[in-house]
């Protein structure tokens, strides 16, 4: 009996160490105009990862795809596959694999308990809340090839708002003010 209550606990907290994906920019708020940094990052992670397939979904009408990379850790030195397609508007679809002969140990130590899959970069068109969704389907693959885990849509939100200007009445003043002191310093040296 203490055997199968063991292996039950065993069992059960090997179910509850999921691998985690996580959809993260470096703001909430961005100005209109202003580059928006995302990254795609795998964590909790209890295998060597052998590689992931997954499609980002963005509006392309309020954000500008200007670039994107794939992190290091399906790469042991020699390369990884890496696949990008950007030809739907408001898609990328995102896919990296580790070499068939890739040394494990080496993408292991890379990977870690957490990576970056891929970073990527907007330009705000235009203003307001906007999304950036991960759809349904993201794949993580184990190192030997047997899929780990499939993930259901998640979405981010950040703002984007006008760019403050100063105020016409302030500047006024100020230059008042600088006037005001370059004539009263040359009325004292004279």
């Amino acid at each position: 009996m203490k055997k199968l209550i063991g292996m039950l606990v065993l069992f059960i907290s090997f179910c509850s160490q999921a691998t985690l994906i996580t959809l993260t920019f470096d703001k909430a708020q961005y100005q209109q105009g202003e580059l928006i940094q995302g990254q795609l990052i795998a964590h909790d992670l209890n295998d060597t990862l052998g590689g992931f397939a997954g499609e980002i979904a963005f509006d392309h009408n309020q954000l500008a795809l200007e670039t994107w990379q794939f992190g290091s850790g399906f790469d042991d030195g020699f390369g990884s596959y890496s696949f990008a397609d950007d030809s739907i508007s408001g898609r990328l679809s995102l896919e990296d694999y580790a070499d068939f002969f890739a040394d494990e140990v080496v993408i292991a130590s890379k990977q870690g308990t957490s990576f970056v899959l891929a970073s990527f970069t907007f330009t705000a068109v235009t203003l307001g809340v906007h999304s950036v969704s991960l759809l349904n389907g993201l794949e993580l693959i184990s190192f030997d090839n047997a899929t780990i885990e499939s993930f259901s849509q998640m979405s981010t939100n950040f703002s984007v708002v006008t760019v403050d200007e100063p105020h016409v009445g302030l500047l006024f003043a100020l230059t008042l003010v600088a006037v005001f002191f370059s004539r009263s310093r040359r009325r004292t040296l004279l």
